[in-house]
């Protein structure tokens, strides 16, 4: 049961399993910190004439990606309708938190923390970093102690953090002080409020919320900076009065999931999970198929795909049955599949590209991940010669200051071009630069539409930071190389090489705009690169999870198939043992969206299978449709709605937020 003396909750573990733990509704103050970023544009540490080296040097963790549009959604389903969002950032990250949460809140502001004692500019060439940004979210009703109208504005100001505060052992480059996260726990919550920070460091933000009678959930995966958090906030409970209510020593002692006192790191692989029920009283499910109480795995989907169910897992687990076969007939990105817990899983869909990655997959095979590494360092090839051809933006700053014309421009760009060609064919893998390409043409057409499209929008709205003019440019160069690989996959000649056209696959699949597989009338995939979001993102992450332990064993227990449903169906046979999960494509035109047609008389032949000879229990989600509600609406079968909101709106063609069914024949 929940513990309604609780205080706090710090868990070592990756904020990306945790927060999918946290039930819906479920946070009044998200204050946090995450990776700025900026350690790719890092030039290490400044040499200071007959002085040691200043150290401009960053943490690692900064020099990973970190993808706003990743976190975005989750932080607004954990969050009351009465909570408020914190995000502290910088000018690289705050246009893309904007674009992510905007629209999603009734307001969103921001708030500039000025360091009153910045680090001095030794060479004076520019102006002092003494500014940092929050970026913040709410919706109407939102919990706010308005303070005075002086001690309002969107402006803080403080030292940065500094000794004995300021912790020399671990090092954390981006501790913020307590005092400015206390003025804004004071401002954005109450007395006994949860604040969550998924990215807890050294665990400021739970000193600050602590020391004003809140309560804290804090996940940190750096060991040595959860060691620190834990410590601190340890000792600041251990200062107040209200310690002694909820923390003896009898509980450390004789409850192991419990991590209020004990002095050992946290295990990162399940512990969490329990501690975090045991705080939050998430109640466990009970199942016979495996007698294991918790029948999700954690695990992440293969690939994103159109209709993908990761956020109905929600709806999807706790209404599962007892069973021991998991069976599904429309695999798809796999989140069901993924992140059930079985014995054993029998996996089918029609589309043969898709079965092929699983299929490369499940044998680890040595030829597709060569080919995707080779894809991806073409990724970072791209952005290196970016890099070193500066004059790029030095070009469109004398377009844009009209030191040039339009014909000019183009003729400078076709010239670039020719002269560098070598170079960038050198861009793309070994094995894809003997192929037929498109990538030269593609990039002089792609350099010239952007900068004429920057000068537009310059033109009627503002002119374009410098920053923006950089991740335009290298947009207009990724976006050829997508486009050449666009190009070899839609060539028929490609598709006789199974393990070039399945990698293929892949990456199209990961750059596409917003994950979107459509095709043309000549059958060919149309699907623009998804642009300057998707810059930074790159595919080893992706292969390391594919050959990780848990997936791999998870796979050991799959059988795979490629074949119509009602011939899988036929052959796999589903007992009364089993469970099947139904993902079909929907009734509209998007059954379309893989290269196969799922028509009207399909979902009639499914529904047909199903009620009348299925012998095993199911779950179907689907759009609520009248064609779909007539099929299942009969004796037996249950049918219960939810809402789903679509984060991209096909050209307009599906609604923002539409009513699916689940239907279960138990």
């Amino acid at each position: 049961m929940k513990d309604p003396n609780w205080k706090k909750c710090i868990l070592h573990a990756d904020s990306r399993d945790i927060i999918k733990r946290i039930p819906d509704n479920s946070i009044d103050f998200i204050l946090t910190d995450p990776p700025y970023n900026l350690g790719q544009h890092s030039t290490g540490n400044i040499p200071l004439p007959g002085r040691t080296a200043m150290n401009n040097d960053v943490a690692d963790w900064d020099m990973i990606d970190f993808n706003p549009e990743e976190w975005a959604d989750e932080f607004i389903r954990i969050l009351k309708p009465t909570g408020n969002l914190f995000i502290f950032t910088s000018y690289n990250q705050l246009g893309r938190w904007y674009n992510c949460l905007d629209h999603k809140f009734d307001t969103s502001n921001f708030m500039i923390w000025h360091k009153t004692n910045p680090a001095p500019k030794i060479y004076k060439a520019g102006f002092l970093n003494s500014c940092e940004m929050i970026f913040t979210c709410w919706n109407k009703k939102h919990t706010w102690n308005f303070i005075s109208q002086a001690e309002m504005h969107n402006f803080i100001e403080s030292t940065i953090c500094m000794k004995p505060e300021r912790l020399s052992s671990p090092k954390h480059p981006a501790q913020k002080p307590v005092s400015i996260l206390k003025k804004m726990i004071q401002i954005a919550s109450n007395e006994n409020d949860i604040i969550f920070d998924p990215f807890m460091g050294v665990g400021s933000t739970g000193v600050a919320a602590l020391d004003l009678n809140r309560r804290f959930i804090g996940v940190e995966l750096n060991e040595d900076y959860f060691k620190a958090a834990k410590k601190r906030i340890d000792n600041s409970l251990m200062q107040t009065s209200l310690f002694s209510q909820f923390l003896n020593e009898s509980q450390i002692v004789s409850d192991p999931h419990v991590a209020y006192g004990s002095t050992e790191t946290v295990d990162i692989s399940s512990l969490p999970f329990i501690e975090l029920n045991n705080f939050l009283g998430l109640q466990k499910k009970q199942t016979t198929n495996n007698n294991k109480n918790d029948i999700a795995t954690g695990l992440a989907p293969i690939i994103k795909w159109p209709g993908g169910k990761e956020k109905e897992l929600k709806y999807i687990i706790p209404n599962a049955p007892a069973f021991n076969r998991f069976i599904e007939p429309f695999v798809g990105g796999g989140s069901v599949f993924m992140g059930i817990r079985s014995n054993e899983y029998v996996i089918n869909d029609l589309s043969s590209e898709l079965i092929d990655l699983y299929r490369n997959i499940n044998c680890s095979d040595k030829e597709f991940f060569r080919l995707v590494k080779e894809m991806d360092l073409s990724w970072m090839n791209a952005l290196d010669f970016f890099n070193s051809n500066s004059q790029l933006v030095d070009i469109y700053i004398a377009y844009r200051n009209k030191q040039m014309g339009e014909n000019e421009l183009k003729e400078f760009i076709h010239d670039f071009c020719k002269k560098n060609k070598e170079d960038i064919m050198g861009i793309l893998g070994e094995d894809f630069r003997t192929l037929p390409s498109i990538f030269l043409s593609e990039l002089e057409k792609n350099l010239l539409r952007k900068m004429l499209r920057m000068r537009k929008l310059e033109i009627e709205k503002q002119i374009l930071p410098y920053a923006d003019l950089n991740d335009n440019i290298e947009t207009a160069i990724k976006s050829a190389v997508y486009m050449n690989y666009r190009y070899l996959y839609n060539n028929s000649k490609i598709l006789r090489n199974k393990k070039m056209h399945c990698a293929l696959f892949f990456f199209l699949r990961n750059y596409a705009y917003s994950g979107m597989f459509r095709y043309s009338s000549k059958g060919e995939f149309n699907v623009p690169y998804g642009g300057i979001a998707y810059n930074s993102k790159l595919l080893n992450k992706k292969l390391d999870y594919y050959r990780s332990p848990e997936v791999l064993r998870h796979f050991a227990k799959t059988e795979i198939y490629n074949m119509d449903f009602e011939e899988f169906l036929r052959i796999v046979q589903p007992s009364e043992n089993d469970f099947v999960f139904l993902d079909p494509p929907y009734d509209s035109e998007f059954s379309t969206y893989a290269g196969n047609a799922f028509t009207g008389e399909d979902q009639q032949r499914l529904a047909k299978y199903m009620i009348n000879e299925c012998k095993s229990k199911w779950m179907m989600i689907i759009k609520n449709t009248d064609f779909i509600f007539g099929l299942y609406n009969k004796k037996g079968i249950n049918i219960r709605t939810f809402d789903k909101e679509y984060v991209v709106s096909f050209m307009n063609r599906n609604d923002k937020k539409t009513t699916h069914l689940l239907i279960t024949n138990y």
